[in-house]
């Protein structure tokens, strides 16, 4: 047994030694990829994803941006894919695809990558939209418990505030 193999009990109670891990085949691999991907890019909440294929060695994803975002998807999501892409042997195709839809003109982003190690190249696409993921800062939220006294005692609650010192 090497260092990284451990002893003990899965999750579901099988004994580790004997546990056995699933088959997974290179394509099955490559849509889990793609899924993770396309979550990746609508956590930025620039781009709607509407359609996500795979193959071996490359993703592919069609999406939707609102035109309010466009400004920033081309600069938080597309400019950081690029520079990314110059700097590894990933392939990268962006563009928008134009199409009709009941006779109106229409477009979709695009966004295509292959690479002969395609989680690796998933993986430094995604780590390059990461910052335009929004975060948010919880700037003040509500103590749950027994509510204080109302006699001004030190002890916090809904109607008291934390005692900061002794």
């Amino acid at each position: 047994m090497n260092e990284f193999q451990a002893t003990g009990r899965t999750d579901a109670g099988q004994d580790l030694e004997e546990f056995d891990a699933p088959n997974v085949n290179p394509q099955d691999q490559a849509e889990y990829t793609a899924q993770r991907v396309a979550a990746a890019f609508e956590a930025t909440k620039l781009i709607e994803i509407v359609e996500v294929k795979a193959s071996l060695g490359q993703v592919h994803l069609m999406g939707r941006v609102h035109k309010d975002n466009e400004k920033d998807f081309t600069h938080q999501v597309v400019t950081p894919i690029l520079r990314t892409a110059e700097k590894s042997s990933i392939d990268v195709h962006l563009c928008k695809q134009f199409f009709l839809k009941q006779d109106t003109l229409r477009y979709a982003w695009v966004i295509s990558f292959a690479s002969d190690d395609i989680k690796t190249a998933a993986f430094k696409i995604t780590e390059s939209v990461a910052q335009a993921v929004p975060h948010r800062e919880i700037m003040e939220a509500p103590l749950s418990g027994p509510s204080a006294p109302q006699s001004g005692g030190r002890t916090s609650g809904r109607r008291g505030a934390s005692p900061l010192g002794g």
